[in-house]
């Protein structure tokens, strides 16, 4: 009897189209490869996930195990590089892909974990993949390298050639066909000619010695407004436009950075083997070119302080902010940058952003224990989201993205999750009214596509449905709308919300899993229809209203019920250049 061949993803080198397979996740399965499939026997592996008791006793624990091996990097770092930076200094630049990083390696150990352990006899084949072409540039190279069937095959096969973990599981090796084409997805975005052009003038600005004491970039207050703040500082605003080529060799000097003390069980020895073999080159190799390129990108060169929102995950902009944090002392302000902050149970971008920040500037929502967050409100300029009466027609349902493979941790991760978040919405489709769903809804994806071939799944259910690929503005969608339906827990319901558009939302909270304040706050948008917690229901109030929808949005319980909820998750702020200056000179004076 030939053992079940077990698949850890989508590359069909893997594959076999006789005896049975089994697929580990949903994420093996391209959904426009149905021919394939059925000429294989297989069946796909439950996901240890679907228990969110044990996803947030997991997150908890990977949290720890973070704090862990960030005090450890930080002093292996400090004798690599033969410095003394602080523990602040090493999480600014290193935070974001230390905990992606333990988070997705985890999560394809347990996903191998659940399985390999059932006692079956299993085989399985593993690609030779050179695993210097698996070291990421950077922290930017490194997201796309982990939505690669490519890079996870090579995670998979690591933890399975780990020898402390004695998977009972025949491995058969052959060598690596490039079938994926996994390079593209690390070709450098080019710069604009408008990019380069400010950027010369930059250079020459930064010639004159002026002294700025304040750095403002990717603010998420829209261009008239982060203008308008930087006139009243005294500044320019900047943005990101310097690239670095990493020219140096991987060096056998990695097997210096040595973790392994104190781990507490297998896969904590694992980790600690494979993050010195994976460390981005930015912070070993290719440190001191870093270093030298953050400062040629014609920023201030003394910021008392710094204001952003966004550019955190980038490996210029961070290195800039902890060298004059660490050198200068300046301040950090940190703004909010999506819709998931403050409501979600947990989110490690979130948990990121408050740790490194001196002040957080959330859309209304604060934290017991710590006046570090600051109820600002929206930052974000929503003045161009208008509902115009007479010329509604249609119903627009905004569905979300997200990687076949689960990376940055928060509250709706899991691929089985997003699988389900497909089903669900396509279940609420099918219960609207034959007319809405046919001649009266455009269905709006996200731009970024990864693999689900999600307009596919819609366009087989419902072949007249009306898609957009997200390649329109939202806006212009907008004008044309009665309604929008918002399907997930995210920046668009609130921007929606806040702009007093009709809009009711759909999200299973069995898979989001939400805080208990905000739990509290969506049962008042439940009870005037506009949340709500299962497809049947958001549908059936569709229907049920689609003739009315002015009627039931301009009542005097639903507006309340609106207003009450933005005013703790997305308050308006009417006043925001002026606050921001207040709040930016205060920060300077204690610098």
């Amino acid at each position: 009897m030939s053992n079940i061949l077990v698949v850890t993803t989508a590359l069909e080198q893997t594959w076999k189209t006789s005896g049975s397979i089994i697929f580990l996740g949903k994420w093996c399965n391209k959904y426009n490869n149905f021919e394939k499939l059925k000429k294989v026997n297989y069946k796909i592996a439950d996901y240890h996930w679907d228990d969110r008791q044990k996803f947030l006793k997991d997150y908890q624990y990977l949290n720890n195990l973070n704090k862990k091996l960030l005090k450890k990097l930080v002093k292996e770092l400090n004798k690599y590089h033969k410095n003394n930076y602080s523990e602040r200094y090493w999480n600014i630049i290193i935070g974001p892909w230390l905990i992606t990083f333990i988070q997705i390696v985890f999560e394809r150990y347990e996903n191998l974990n659940k399985l390999l352990n059932d006692h079956k006899t299993y085989e399985t084949i593993v690609l030779k993949i050179d695993p210097n072409k698996m070291i990421p540039e950077n922290f930017e190279k490194f997201q796309s390298l982990i939505i690669t069937d490519t890079w996870n095959h090579f995670i998979y096969s690591s933890i399975l050639n780990f020898d402390s973990f004695e998977y009972k599981i025949d491995k058969r090796y052959e060598t690596f066909k490039n079938e994926e084409k996994f390079e593209d997805y690390l070709i450098p975005k080019i710069l604009s000619k408008r990019s380069k052009i400010y950027n010369f003038f930059l250079k020459i600005f930064n010639k004159i010695k002026v002294n700025e004491e304040v750095l403002i970039s990717e603010s998420y207050l829209g261009k008239i407004d982060e203008i308008r703040l930087c006139i009243k500082l005294k500044t320019l605003p900047r943005f990101d436009s310097t690239t670095y080529l990493s020219e140096n060799e991987i060096s056998i000097n990695r097997n210096q950075i040595f973790l392994k003390n104190d781990c507490e069980n297998i896969f904590e020895e694992f980790i600690c083997n494979i993050i010195p073999q994976q460390i981005p080159k930015s912070f070993l190799e290719d440190f001191n070119i870093v270093k030298l390129e953050s400062e040629k990108m014609n920023w201030p060169k003394k910021p008392k302080v710094i204001f952003t929102s966004h550019f955190m995950q980038k490996t210029l902009p961070s290195r800039y902010v902890a060298e004059n944090i660490e050198n200068l002392g300046s301040k950090l302000i940190h703004g909010q940058h999506g819709g998931v902050y403050g409501q979600y149970l947990f989110s490690s971008m979130q948990d990121y952003e408050l740790a490194i920040s001196d002040k957080y500037l959330s859309w209304g929502w604060t934290l017991p224990k710590t006046d570090k967050v600051i109820p600002f409100g929206i930052l974000k300029n929503i003045d161009n989201i208008k509902y115009y009466r007479k010329s509604a027609s249609t119903l627009l349902i905004v569905l979300r993205s997200q990687p076949k493979y689960t990376h940055k941790l928060n509250s709706y991760s899991g691929t089985n999750q997003i699988a389900k978040y497909y089903e669900d919405n396509i279940n609420l489709c099918k219960k609207l009214n034959k007319n809405i769903i046919e001649n009266k809804s455009i269905l709006r994806f996200h731009s970024r596509k990864f693999g689900w071939n999600e307009d596919i799944m819609f366009k087989n259910e419902f072949p007249k449905i009306k898609i957009d690929n997200g390649y329109s503005k939202i806006t212009e969608l907008l004008k044309k709308s009665k309604l929008v339906l918002q399907t997930y827990i995210g920046t668009g319901y609130l921007e929606t919300l806040a702009s007093n558009f009709p809009t009711v939302v759909f999200a299973n909270l069995n898979d989001c899993l939400i805080n208990n304040e905000t739990k509290e706050y969506l049962k008042i948008l439940k009870k005037v229809n506009i949340f709500h917690d299962n497809f049947s229901s958001a549908a059936q109030f569709i229907n049920d209203n689609w003739e009315n929808i002015d009627n039931w949005w301009d009542n005097k319980e639903t507006q309340e019920a609106r207003i009450i909820y933005c005013d703790k998750f997305v308050k308006s702020n009417k006043n925001k250049v002026n606050k921001l200056y207040k709040i930016i000179n205060e920060l300077k004076k204690s610098q």
